[in-house]
């Protein structure tokens, strides 16, 4: 199941956090040779760690952390607006209450399936439910072109908002993805998931409405039930 951490909630699960920030080292820096984020204390955290950054780890049935996403609310610094803005051209990011930046997403790459489906489905996946429940309407994305193909042939409505752009030897390209329940069930039609894949808890409020509840906002529970 994927975790839904931030503001309060990330406070009270003080450990996992902990667990988070030496898996993310561990995945970035030690595997990806993200060199410029190496810590001495093996711990991956930055200036956008802040209370109202979403964390989704992705545990699997031994309580074993296997796989990670973040999401950066755009209202407030996030990578593409002051880490990266040359991405941008001369053209202003997108900035919403409803728009977020997609960031950190892994997936071990030793891991077994969990239930008969790839870790990394299953974060796409997860945080693709998290958005349709929550009313996040489009995601913001810097990646390797090759990605931006993954997600137009899984389903995905994208829309490129700058021509590639090459950085440290890479080529990156930003641009925005949009979540519809149609990805959601190409999704689970096409990985075989079956019902919810997100651990929430109880009383887990929604980031964009403050004290409303996820459970109020029902246009997706048929699919969340499946």
């Amino acid at each position: 199941m994927l975790k839904v951490l931030w503001g309060k909630e990330a406070t009270r699960q003080s450990s996992l956090m902990e667990d988070v920030w030496r898996f993310r080292h561990q995945q970035f820096v030690e595997r990806l040779g993200w060199n410029d984020i190496r810590r001495p204390d093996g711990r991956e955290i930055d200036q956008f760690d802040g209370p109202r950054a979403i964390h989704f780890p992705q545990l699997n049935h031994a309580g074993e952390i296997v796989g990670y996403s973040r999401l950066l609310p755009t209202t407030e610094p996030h990578l593409l607006s002051d880490v990266y803005p040359q991405l941008m051209g001369d053209r202003s990011p997108p900035r919403g209450n409803t728009i977020y930046e997609w960031t950190r997403c892994v997936a071990t790459i030793d891991g077994s399936p969990i239930d008969g489906v790839a870790v990394s489905s299953r974060q796409m996946a997860g945080v693709l439910e998290y958005c349709l429940l929550v009313g996040i309407e489009a995601l913001i994305v810097e990646t390797y072109p090759k990605l931006l193909n993954m997600f137009l042939s899984t389903g995905w409505d994208v829309l490129p908002l700058n021509a590639p752009s090459q950085f440290n030897e890479h080529f990156i390209v930003p641009f925005c993805a949009y979540p519809t329940a149609a990805t959601l069930e190409w999704h689970r039609s096409n990985y075989g998931i079956r019902g919810s894949l997100l651990d929430l808890g109880a009383d887990v409020e929604s980031p964009l409405a403050g004290p409303a509840q996820i459970s109020e906002r029902p246009r997706l529970s048929r699919l969340v039930a499946a």
